[in-house]
């Protein structure tokens, strides 16, 4: 069993025993990848890839919906410091957060880091304030 088997195979335990909402994707080309849906709203992924001769992510991201677009969540990205490196993607009708952390910079388990990086994602989609019509 290689590193990235090893790391799936301890998220597939994990998640079993704790969070069995997550379905993989069979057809993911870069790795393994997860999807959970939090609500109708919010949609959850998990991954763990590796591109030859790179180094092994864990990344967790979620969809938000069009109406965070009216929203403060581009400067509280900005502005917010954390171990993992956040990226926001905008679409026309979604908005993606994502965490990621290198394997090698990893001090936890793989639902470790999933928690930790939901939490600190949720929290500044929660501090995101409303824009005002024109703002």
């Amino acid at each position: 069993m290689n590193l990235i088997q090893y790391y799936r195979e301890q998220f597939l335990e994990l998640v079993s025993q704790f969070e069995p909402n997550w379905e993989e994707e069979p057809f993911f080309k870069f790795g393994y990848r997860w999807n959970a849906m939090t609500s109708n709203l919010y949609k959850e992924f998990f991954q763990i890839s590796q591109m030859k001769g790179e180094h092994m992510y864990l990344m967790y991201a979620i969809e938000l919906p069009e109406i965070y677009k009216n929203t403060n969540i581009v400067e509280v990205v900005k502005n917010v410091s954390s171990s993992y490196e956040l990226s926001m993607y905008m679409f026309s009708n979604k908005i993606l957060l994502s965490s990621c952390v290198s394997i090698e910079n990893l001090q936890q388990t793989t639902l470790g880091f999933l928690n930790q990086a939901r939490g600190e994602i949720i929290d500044l989609v929660f501090s995101a304030i409303q824009l005002p019509p024109n703002g």
